[in-house]
């Protein structure tokens, strides 16, 4: 290890032999001698050594003190003091020239390199606090956040360049001022308001946990509002307790900005989504409407029609003839079938004229004799009267529900039920399945799982999905009941 550099400043020729003989067997290295304030400052500035050993009196001047005071402020470096003077006065010069220790003369070799060695560490210590604190005071200088320190009574401390110009406050201005009275907020919340900074002043102990960023709505020096995400934090350790606070805060102007947007971006979309679905079901009754009617009346008749040429072909004996006209006859049967099957698909007529609870029972009947799963359904005896928009809704988010029962859950059991208790209804869909993790349904391909929630959304409604691998899945949509019903 390299040894120490040390200047002696001493006007007693023997006492500065004697110190320079005992430094070098103490393994120091003296890099200049003087009797001289301003000869030492030269040798101190041109050298650098690492510490300086001071008499405090020279040819009969106490020009140690300034000598200390000029090394410590001028060039960073330390010192030391060996005198014979022991008086109140002088220990209090001593503090006040900064110096790193002292000594009285005649003094121990080993006291000596003690006293040396605890102000080589202090100094140390002391440096790497203060390049630590203008790197964080450039850190803080420099960055975009809004900074306030407030000191244990919660005055105001310190405004970085940031937070004085978010609040329109120079720190000159500020400083000693209450917190409260320079970051000022107007919340639309209630419940979000600046109790929190009263408390800090007061001293109020701190939540174990860190209070998380919150919005807030900044009071500038002139009165003029700027939207801010804001966090505090106590300063405090465990030996003295509390000893200040700092405030982060961010201009959000225009976040907010892009969240408004945002907003407005997927109000619209579903406003046109709900257009679409509403589109879609109007041509869906329409199409299954004249799929019913007219197509279904052309096949009625045309059956009728073979009926007739059946009869009259009884009277002409002719067993491949009468064998067509069977087979004519049944594929006119299926027909008809697949008609009623693809018009009640596309809009169910029980909806319309019977209601969501005929028309959930049916679904469910389908659903069971399509899949071989049971389903068992269970409705509120008294619902209330729900207009076309809010049944039709409810039955496509059931309707989905069981087609992905079918195609997914590989269960054995389905239970279906509608409740409402005066203000809500409550469709719930559950199998037995084999189920599947939470992120499962967070994909973006499921977008059937996703068209159920925005028909929900769409009605002031929520959707939620719980689901475990093994233990099946539960579907349940919460939708409000529209204020202009009444009970049937």
């Amino acid at each position: 290890m390299e040894s120490r550099r040390l200047l002696i400043v001493e006007d007693e020729a023997p006492v500065a032999q004697l110190l320079v003989s005992a430094l070098r067997r103490l393994g120091y290295t003296v890099v200049g001698i003087t009797d001289s304030a301003r000869e030492g400052f030269r040798l101190a500035a041109a050298e650098r050594p690492d510490l300086a050993v001071l008499d405090i009196e020279l040819h009969g001047r106490t020009e140690g003190f300034d000598l200390a005071r000029r090394l410590r402020e001028e060039l960073d470096i330390p010192s030391i003091f060996l005198t014979g003077r022991s008086d109140e006065q002088t220990l209090q010069q001593v503090r006040q020239a900064g110096s790193f220790g002292y000594l009285l003369k005649p003094f121990h070799p080993q006291e000596l390199k003690a006293c040396m060695e605890l102000a080589l560490q202090r100094h140390a210590r002391e440096s790497q606090l203060v390049r630590l604190e203008q790197a964080l005071t450039a850190a803080v200088r420099c960055a975009a956040d809004g900074v306030i320190l407030a000191g244990p009574a919660g005055e105001v401390l310190y405004l970085n360049p940031a937070a004085e110009r978010l609040t329109g406050w120079t720190v000159n201005a500020v400083r000693g001022q209450p917190l409260a009275a320079v970051f000022r907020t107007r919340d639309p919340e209630p419940e979000s308001d600046t109790s929190f900074l009263h408390a800090r002043a007061a001293g109020a102990s701190p939540s174990p946990t860190p209070p998380a960023a919150r919005e807030t709505l900044l009071l500038t020096r002139h009165d003029q509002t700027v939207p801010v995400e804001v966090t505090e934090a106590p300063l405090e350790d465990d030996v003295h307790g509390r000893f200040g606070s700092v405030l982060v805060f961010r201009d959000i102007t225009e976040r907010k900005r892009y969240q408004n947007m945002l907003r407005e971006s997927r109000q619209r979309l579903r406003a046109l989504a709900r257009n679409l679905e509403t589109s879609r079901e109007d041509e869906r009754a329409r199409i299954a409407r004249e799929i019913h009617d007219e197509l279904g009346q052309m096949l009625t008749k045309l059956k009728m029609d073979l009926a007739w040429l059946s009869r009259k072909a009884a009277s002409i004996p002719d067993p491949a003839c009468e064998a067509k006209l069977r087979e004519t006859l049944e594929l006119v049967d299926q027909t008809v079938q697949t008609v009623r099957r693809i018009s009640s698909e596309l809009r169910p007529g029980l909806l319309d004229t019977l209601g969501l609870a005929a028309a959930l029972e049916w679904e469910a009947q389908q659903f069971q004799a399509r899949t071989g799963i049971s389903c068992k359904v269970r409705i509120h005896p008294r619902l209330p009267e729900l207009d076309r928009t809010v049944a039709t809704a409810l039955f496509r988010i059931a309707q989905e529900a069981l087609t992905n029962v079918a195609r997914h859950a590989a269960a054995s059991e389905t239970e279906l039920r509608l409740e409402c208790d005066g203000s809500t209804l409550r469709l719930e869909i559950r199998d037995d399945g084999r189920g599947a993790a939470p992120e499962a349904f967070q994909r973006p391909s499921c977008f059937g799982l996703l068209g159920m929630r925005e028909r929900a959304h769409a009605l002031g409604g929520e959707l939620f999905i719980e689901s475990r691998p093994g233990q099946g899945t539960r579907i349940l949509a919460l939708v409000p009941v529209p204020p202009d019903t009444t009970g049937s």
